[in-house]
């Protein structure tokens, strides 16, 4: 959309006072014609006829306000107060751009986001490495530090005692500990020893065919 400028002291110009108000009427209407269908200031016969009469607009000619020229009136100065028709075209085709632009780039943020939901739900997620199962528990000493290795000679050591009595709590414990029943396949019912699927079976069922 284009818009029509009028200056806010317009109505005080001493052009514009002694105008009649079919004049002034004129001058407004005929500048939101040219913006719109961007004539760069002019007035042709045929627009006239549309807008008023030609009393008027020579009236405006006769105050300096618009031009007379062979195609019809021109407003004068147009180019300085109003944008032109190559200033309106360029801006139309700069604003184009920029929305060819904005919907690209929301394309492409639309296309990476699907990219990424499908990244998503069905990439191959890659497994982590198993940790390494824990080292077997050691019997602990059944000495104090002070006196591992050999003991403390018959000699009495709180912290010995302490010791063996961890000892004794980790044998007890590894006792009550269940010894794992090892799995064996499954045999076969008609040749026991024979585990699934059982290569007798297939072999007299071959002789039998």
């Amino acid at each position: 959309m284009v818009w029509f400028k009028v200056d806010d002291g317009f109505w005080s110009h001493p052009k514009v006072l002694p105008l009649s108000a079919d004049a002034v009427a004129l001058w407004v209407r005929a500048g939101a014609y040219c913006a719109h269908q961007l004539t760069n200031g002019l007035v042709s016969p045929q627009a006239l006829r549309m807008l008023a009469d030609r009393d008027a607009a020579v009236e405006l000619a006769n105050a300096g306000l618009w031009d007379v020229v062979p195609e019809g009136f021109m407003f004068h100065d147009w180019a300085k107060y109003q944008p032109t028709r190559e200033q309106v075209e360029a801006d139309r085709a700069a604003a184009t751009e920029r929305k060819r632009k904005s919907r690209e780039a929301s394309q492409r943020r639309s296309q990476s986001e699907s990219r990424r939901d499908a990244r998503g739900t069905d990439a191959v997620i890659p497994q982590r490495a198993p940790k390494p199962a824990p080292a077997a528990a050691q019997e602990p000493n059944p000495f104090c530090p002070k006196h591992t290795p050999d003991g403390p000679g018959g000699k009495p050591c709180r912290a010995c005692g302490d010791a063996r009595m961890a000892v004794e709590a980790f044998r007890a414990a590894k006792k009550a500990r269940p010894t794992p029943t090892p799995t064996r396949d499954p045999e076969c019912e008609t040749h026991p020893g024979y585990p699934l699927p059982c290569d007798r079976c297939a072999r007299d069922d071959s002789e039998a065919s």
